[in-house]
C-alpha cells in the first residue's frame, strides 16, 4: 500500500522532470514547460488536500501523525514558493517580452524542492 502511494505521488513529478511523457499542452499555457509545471502544481495541491483530509479523519496513528504534519507543512511551504515562481513565469511567458531563463530556472528549482518535500511526506506517511 505504501509503495503504491509513493508511486502515485512521485510518478507525476518524475515524469515532469524527465520530460518523457508526451502530454498535450493545456489551453492557455505558453509552452510545454508551462503546461508541465502547471500539472506538477495540480498534483501537489491534490496531495496536500488529501493529506489534510487524512489528518482530519485521523487516518494516521499517533506515532506517525506528528511527522506527517511536519512533512505536510514543509510541502505546503515548498508548494507556495513554487506557485509564486510559476505565476511569475506564466505571466511573463504569455507577455510579448516572454519569460527569462532565470524565471524558468526558478520554477524548476522550486519544483525540485516540491518533489523532495513530497518524497519526505510519503516517507512520513509510511512511518519511517
Amino acid at each position: 500500500m505504501v509503495r503504491r502511494q509513493l508511486a502515485l505521488l512521485v510518478l507525476p513529478l518524475v515524469l515532469f522532470f524527465s520530460g518523457c511523457a508526451a502530454r498535450p499542452i493545456h489551453p492557455g499555457a505558453a509552452n510545454s514547460f508551462d503546461s508541465n509545471a502547471y500539472d506538477a502544481l495540480l498534483v501537489t495541491d491534490s496531495v496536500i488536500q488529501s493529506t489534510k483530509a487524512d489528518l482530519t479523519n485521523n487516518v494516521f496513528s499517533a506515532t506517525v501523525s506528528a511527522s506527517v504534519k511536519t512533512a505536510l507543512n514543509n510541502l505546503i511551504t515548498a508548494y507556495d514558493v513554487a506557485d509564486v515562481a510559476y505565476v511569475a513565469y506564466h505571466s511573463a511567458a504569455l507577455s510579448t517580452a516572454g519569460a527569462t531563463a532565470a524565471q524558468q530556472t526558478a520554477v524548476t528549482t522550486s519544483l525540485n524542492s516540491v518533489s523532495t518535500s513530497t518524497t519526505a511526506l510519503v516517507t512520513a506517511k509510511a512511518g519511517k
